[in-house]
């Protein structure tokens, strides 16, 4: 008689939803700290000891990271598919936690946003650090990881209603609250503007935080006080004390003034394993080196890295900028130097006369060199591609012994004076995490306990390579008839789990440089930064240039107060970013028209037998590749003077040329098409 009375669907819907909401009110944030905790420990290697240390001794650090993640989490219920969504990020922040340990293991410094811009060179070295069965399981994982999604969207319920206005207005209270802590951090000073150091800032500040900070973050600020009558005041009183004279003068043989050649040798990992606190070796690794330092100015130079960033350290040195302000993590060589030029020590040698060399025994794109060299002034490039005689370790690096006559061919084939510039790679990581003796190895005798033994003895047996080819470039150079002055250093210290208190230096971010001469030259080596570096030697030779090398040489090498570097700041900004106020409108800096490799490669003949076309010319490498028309044959190297190439019956043509060809496919020289009925 009676109807039911019945609950309309809407009113249920909302019901659930309101229950919903309540559950995970806990659940979100219970989650957040999950999830929180297990990025803390792949930030600390794994180590539960130093996870509660971090807890511990910086509960409200952890609690922000705790809050960054909580904030991507809330974002799930902006969909109406909110459990793949939630999901699906969960999942994300897993796969950031285990690249963050396996980036730090590998390479010492941390996993930042900016990595992303690099993904093509990291697959580029894939094969050196990792076994074909852990490639492929990374891969697999990634994969896995990728059909787990799909199936959470497919799978999992769409939801029938919920409050689109309330969800956006509770994550964008979430985004605000996270940000305006951010905020509040940075104006008390709780958070720093500036990374000096991305170790010891994903450390103290937690990898949420960090790698939130480093997202998208690029470039330089604008600085508070930028405006052209700032500007004006920096450049007055650079020029006021600009008093720079040739110290050292050099004479030729008729007694006129001479400038020398200048060559800087980056040396990768490189540095004395003597100033670990404990460590006994059966040999020094680095007798010549040692042997350099201890007999001609040498000091230490305090680089921008450790483990890893070669590129970094090399930028500092070239260009006298100061890395710490740009974004923490940013390879100005895949940002702001792919299509800008910026003063360096290439420009201001040009006008004394220099002509200018990049060298460097790997490809020419790994972090773009070959794009950006052109715009820090170098008029030549010789990377691998263009080597002679290379032979490789056993990881896959070439040698550096290839070296010594790269550089006395770059000395000699130019009629001006050189700065060369060159990058040596044999020591390069990463080692091996067991260790074979072999007759005549150094033995690692004792050994601080946090230091992995086996890569370490593999890193110890690696030094002496690229030792003995200073060695070859320093003796080579005594019988040169030009001065030069050779300067020597490490690019930064290997990823060998090495820590301050280890080092007789104090830092793991110092290296030490030696200054060499053939003439006689006495030079001075005070500890620099690796910035300053090029400025001070160039001030010994009574050489000057551009607006930053004249503010490094207007203040004391060892200058860190915040005048100064607030005066370099703006300069970096108003050069790179700003209105290039310190150069009145005219920016003295042009991309140069950079000729790959010292040596032209030349055809000289060809014959076609059967499958093949053997080519006859000078100069080849194992890098030549015979094109013809749009077409790269398959070509084998025999030696300098000939490569061959196998060839259908069906193709037919009238001209080709022989390009050099980097591993990645990159077309990066080519010479004259060469004629004939082929």
């Amino acid at each position: 008689m009676f109807k039911s009375l019945k609950r309309p669907s809407g009113a249920r819907d909302i019901k659930m939803e309101t229950g919903s909401a309540r559950s995970r009110l806990i659940f979100l944030p219970v989650l957040a700290l999950g999830l929180a905790l297990f990025l803390e420990l792949c930030n600390r290697g794994l180590s539960v000891a130093r996870l509660f240390q971090f807890i511990a001794q910086r509960p409200g650090y952890f609690l922000y990271n705790a809050l960054i993640v909580l904030t991507t989490l809330v974002f799930s219920e902006l969909f109406h598919r909110r459990r793949a969504v939630l999901a699906t990020t969960a999942i994300l922040w897993v796969v950031l936690g285990i690249v963050q340990y396996i980036v730090i293991k590998d390479r010492t410094q941390p996993f930042c946003s900016v990595d992303i811009l690099m993904i093509k060179d990291a697959f580029s070295l894939i094969t050196i650090y990792y076994t074909w069965p852990q490639i492929i399981l990374m891969f697999a994982t990634g994969f896995g990881a990728i059909l787990l999604i799909i199936a959470l969207f497919s799978r999992m319920k769409r939801r029938s209603h919920y409050n689109l206005p309330r969800s956006l207005a509770i994550f964008l209270g979430f985004v605000l609250l996270t940000a305006m802590v951010a905020a509040l951090g940075l104006r008390s000073g709780a958070f720093p503007r500036h990374f000096d150091s991305l170790v010891d800032a994903y450390n103290d500040y937690g990898f949420a935080t960090c790698f939130v900070f480093t997202f998208g973050q690029q470039g330089i600020s604008r600085p508070q006080d930028y405006s052209s009558d700032t500007v004006t005041g920096i450049l007055d009183e650079i020029s006021e004390e600009d008093t720079t004279e040739l110290v050292y003068p050099v004479f030729d043989e008729d007694d006129n003034l001479a400038h020398p050649n200048i060559v800087f040798v980056q040396l990768e990992s490189f540095f004395d394993v003597g100033t670990i606190k404990g460590g006994e070796y059966s040999a020094d690794p680095t007798p010549w080196f040692n042997r350099l330092c201890s007999r001609f100015p040498s000091g230490l130079l305090y680089v921008p890295t450790i483990g890893g960033g070669t590129a970094n350290t090399e930028f500092e040195v070239i260009s006298g900028l100061d890395l710490d302000f740009f974004g923490a993590g940013e390879y100005p060589y895949n940002t702001i130097l792919q299509n800008t030029t910026c003063e360096t020590m290439c420009y201001n040698l040009k006008d004394y006369g220099y002509s200018a060399t990049a060298m460097h025994n790997n490809r020419a794109t790994f972090y773009s060199r070959n794009l950006v060299y052109p715009n820090l002034g170098f008029d030549r490039f010789v990377s691998l591609e263009y080597m002679k005689d290379v032979k490789y370790t056993p990881v896959g690096w070439a040698r550096d012994a290839c070296l010594t006559e790269e550089i006395l061919t770059a000395l000699d084939t130019t009629e001006a004076r050189d700065l060369v510039f060159c990058i040596a790679v044999e020591t390069h990581g990463k080692y091996a995490e067991t260790y074979e003796p072999k007759p005549g190895d150094i033995e690692v005798q004792a050994l601080p306990e946090k230091i992995p033994l086996a890569p370490f003895q593999n890193f110890v047996n690696a030094l002496p390579g690229t030792d003995r080819f200073l060695r070859d470039l320093t003796l080579a150079l005594l019988r040169f008839d030009e001065p030069t002055v050779v300067v020597a250093y490490g690019d930064h210290l290997p990823a060998l789990e090495l820590e301050n208190d280890m080092l007789t230096t104090g830092s793991v971010y110092a290296s030490r440089y030696v200054i060499w001469n053939n003439f006689g030259g006495r030079f001075e080596a005070p500890d620099l930064e690796a910035y300053r570096l090029n400025a001070n030697l160039l001030e010994q030779l009574g050489f000057s240039g551009g607006v930053v090398t004249k503010l490094h040489q207007s203040a004391d090498p060892g200058e860190t107060g915040e005048d100064y570097l607030a005066k370099l700041e703006l300069l970096e900004y108003d050069m790179l970013y700003g209105d290039r106020q310190a150069f009145e409108g005219e920016f003295p800096y042009r991309r140069t028209d950079m000729r790959m490799g010292s040596r032209n490669i030349v055809v000289t003949g060809a014959v076609r037998e059967y499958h093949r076309l053997l080519v006859t010319g000078e100069n080849f490498t194992e890098f030549s590749q015979i094109v013809t028309g749009d077409q790269t044959l398959d070509t084998v190297f025999i030696d300098a003077e000939h490569i061959v190439a196998r060839v259908e019956d069906n193709l037919e043509f009238d001209t080709f040329c022989v390009a050099q060809v980097d591993r990645d496919g990159t077309e990066l020289s080519r010479t004259g098409e060469y004629g004939g009925k082929f």
